[in-house]
């Protein structure tokens, strides 16, 4: 990128007073550096947060949010309802940064800061889902659970291994369910614990590189695991080797999609990028390129 003329920061009230000194010390002067004029903007709620980045894309080339995923999840539902809207640069702040893993954004802010600034705009997909919209993934059954059971200072004190605790947790008291989808005009009835549409590559930091996962390609990859035996388990982890293909996988389904449509017997909470407001039955459908962001150069990621 050339340097922006105008270009904003988003930041949350909220955060701890050392992420905004961190947001203040590390990430500003990167940008200020970048831009002819960088307008700084604190915002004290979910809601004026969405609506700040919403007239904000009337008047900035590039619109850059500090905070966690559920920060990046608020502003990628506000950028995606407008026709053209301005480049996002995502300033992972939060304790996982699911989506910034996924684009290989660097995790300390000097570095995130200066590596979109130089970086480059790649156009991502995001999804509706119901009257909302998810950029990353939504599920529901173990991933909503052990969203709810993560115990807050366990979160403050050991953060995103506190996810991890609560996952294992959660495993060994799921029940299985009866899920009803319909995957771009083909139906199934499963059993299952978990059900995932994923657009992004990480959950709780828990890396997905298999290659058929790309947050470009139009598609949105289901995974179903039909139980929460030790093989599932097992199974579930070894996501994470870049070797694997739908074919090696015995105990989770795993399909792709552009429209999915789910409906489980009862009503059942939806989490959908870490947040969790909504409820099945649930109608998604991807937007292919919704999104342009600020991502890092190739020679500039380190893995």
């Amino acid at each position: 990128m050339a340097g922006f003329t105008h270009s904003i920061l988003l930041y949350n009230a909220e955060a701890g007073a050392s992420t905004l000194d961190a947001v203040m010390g590390l990430a500003v002067p990167q940008l200020a550096a970048s831009s002819k004029t960088l307008e700084l903007i604190k915002t004290d709620s979910p809601e004026e947060l969405e609506s700040v980045c919403r007239s904000a894309a009337e008047r900035a080339d590039a619109v850059f949010v500090a905070g966690g995923d559920g920060t990046v999840h608020l502003a990628a539902h506000a950028l995606s309802s407008i026709e053209n809207p301005p480049p996002l640069g995502i300033l992972p702040s939060g304790t996982c940064n699911d989506f910034a893993r996924t684009m290989n954004i660097p995790l300390y802010l000097d570095e995130a800061a200066k590596s979109l600034s130089q970086g480059k705009l790649q156009q991502v997909d995001t999804a509706t889902i119901n009257e909302g919209t998810f950029l990353n993934f939504a599920g529901i059954g173990l991933i909503t659970d052990a969203s709810f059971n993560i115990d807050p200072d366990l979160k403050e004190r050991y953060g995103k291994l506190s996810y991890f605790m609560s996952a294992m947790q959660t495993m060994r008291q799921a029940e299985p369910f009866n899920v009803s989808l319909v995957i771009d005009g083909q139906a199934y009835e499963e059993e299952a614990v978990l059900v995932l549409a994923m657009n992004g590559k990480s959950i709780g930091t828990h890396l997905f590189p298999m290659q058929s996962i790309d947050p470009a390609d139009g598609l949105l990859d289901v995974f179903i695991i039909q139980s929460s035996s030790f093989a599932a388990i097992r199974e579930w982890f070894s996501l994470s080797k870049p070797d694997l293909t739908a074919e090696d996988l015995e105990h989770i389904i795993h399909l792709q999609g552009r429209e999915i449509d789910i409906r489980t017997e009862t009503p059942m909470d939806i989490d959908t990028d870490g947040e969790i407001y909504m409820k099945t039955p649930a109608s998604i459908s991807v937007q292919p390129g919704k999104l342009n962001l600020l991502v890092p150069n190739e020679e500039d990621i380190f893995t």
